[in-house]
């Protein structure tokens, strides 16, 4: 699941229909990073904290299916948009994706390593690689038994999950546009806990993974740190909401510190061998 981030995007974005089907909005030049968002908004608005990164990064956006002018493809299915994702990162790119869209970032990352330059991942809904952690079963426990009695009114729904997923999140009433969606399309979901994070293929990818959390949530906090012990992976809390990427200049420092140097090991990777044998 996610928070929903319904920030204007303060830098102006064009939308082009990529070939996966998916609308996706490009800004700014450089190694390129593909944003992968979670529920709520979606695309440019799930990001727009990050939009100042365009100075130096390419940042490419996509709407998962069902939101903005993404095609819905059925229910929202992570294993649906892994290949969506894959896809989009063409020849190589960056990969940073928060809540439901790290579990999809993860399959993705797992299917195409090729065209991965490094991994992040945002207070990922991918709890089955921490059960047995107090926090997380307990989490597991009541949205299992929500989702087997699910209010059947969408807004009511919504609520109930978030005052279990981040009771400090305020959602508005009534919900906007995009959130009204959202809801709408909940009862299909397909549950985050249900997906099984592929450990070793990750492992064996070989490009660097950062995870981060924001430090205010048991589960989260027990999802993170069971990643980056299971994934080698690097680890950092910068103290935020579910939504860690709104946080803005904080993470945009550790996440852009942890991309520059993992652009530089993926450009000494690519860089021809000089000296070999004939």
């Amino acid at each position: 699941m996610s928070s929903p981030v319904l920030g204007p995007a303060p830098y102006p974005f064009t939308v082009r229909r990529h070939p996966s089907g998916l609308d996706v909005a490009e800004l700014g030049d450089g190694p390129p990073i593909v944003f992968v968002h979670g529920g709520g908004a979606g695309g440019v608005h799930s990001w727009s904290a990050q939009l100042e990164l365009t100075a130096r990064w390419r940042l490419v956006v996509p709407w998962r299916p069902g939101y903005g002018g993404s095609p819905a493809r059925g229910r929202e299915d992570f294993a649906v948009d892994a290949p969506l994702i894959a896809e989009i990162l063409g020849q190589g790119a960056h990969l940073v994706a928060h809540s439901y869209g790290a579990v999809i970032a993860a399959l993705a990352a797992a299917a195409a390593p090729h065209a991965v330059r490094s991994l992040t991942l945002i207070e990922s809904g991918g709890s089955d690689i921490a059960r047995g952690s107090p926090g997380v079963d307990d989490y597991e426990r009541r949205m299992g038994a929500l989702a087997a009695a699910l209010p059947t009114d969408p807004e009511q729904a919504l609520r109930a999950i978030f005052a279990i997923l981040d009771p400090a999140i305020a959602l508005p009433s009534p919900l906007p546009p995009p959130l009204a969606q959202w809801a709408a399309r909940v009862p299909a979901l397909r549950w985050p806990w249900e997906a099984r994070t592929p450990v070793d293929a990750l492992v064996a990818g070989g490009f660097p993974i950062l995870v981060v959390s924001g430090g205010q949530r048991r589960m989260y906090e027990e999802i993170g740190d069971a990643q980056a012990a299971a994934l080698r992976a690097e680890r950092r809390v910068v103290p935020a909401g579910h939504a860690v990427q709104a946080a803005g200049a904080p993470f945009n420092a550790v996440l852009e510190e942890f991309l520059v140097r993992a652009e530089a090991a993926a450009v000494r990777r690519e860089r021809p061998r000089t000296g070999a044998a004939a």
